[in-house]
């Protein structure tokens, strides 16, 4: 399940129509500030991406956080905030690092990725992998590799007894 795309015209009038005693100018500059922010790469509280639309309402805040939900069903977002593109401003390219100085993991386009940025997900809590030393580059490697995944699923995972 993903968010409905729509402009902030439509969202405006779709929102004015169900708020009557909104004013349009205070809604309009809630939702720029709140998509600039988007754009800029604040995070809500827990690392996630804020979602624009309520954090128009509520300050800058992820999807879950606003609405205790894990998943959108039926809600909108900001159609340029959906089209967020992979951040790679301060991430180093393979191609601009000196062969010597080349050490450590790179994406499939050959940026750079930093271990310690990688979230960990709940599930992992619970493994019995967790915080083991020799599993930690597997571990790390496949939360890097469903961290825009909705459902987090771990193959390696066995549950603490």
């Amino acid at each position: 399940m993903q968010f409905i795309p729509i402009s902030i015209d439509d969202y405006v009038k779709r929102h004015l129509k169900n708020n009557p005693n909104e004013k349009e100018k205070g809604l309009r500059q809630r939702l720029n500030s709140a998509l600039e922010a988007f754009k800029k790469g604040v995070k809500c509280s827990c690392g996630n991406d804020i979602w624009v639309i309520g954090s128009a309402a509520v300050g800058n805040s992820c999807f879950t956080c606003i609405t205790g939900e894990r998943y959108p069903k039926d809600d909108y977002e900001i159609e340029s905030a959906i089209k967020k593109e992979s951040k790679v401003s301060g991430r180093r390219h393979i191609d601009d690092i000196p062969p010597s100085e080349i050490n450590g993991f790179f994406d499939d386009d050959g940026y750079e990725i930093n271990m310690d940025l990688i979230q960990k997900p709940s599930l992992c809590l619970t493994c019995i992998n967790n915080d083991n030393p020799n599993e930690e580059l597997l571990c790390n490697m496949t939360r890097h590799d469903q961290q825009n995944e909705q459902e987090f699923i771990c193959f390696a995972y066995r549950k603490k007894k």
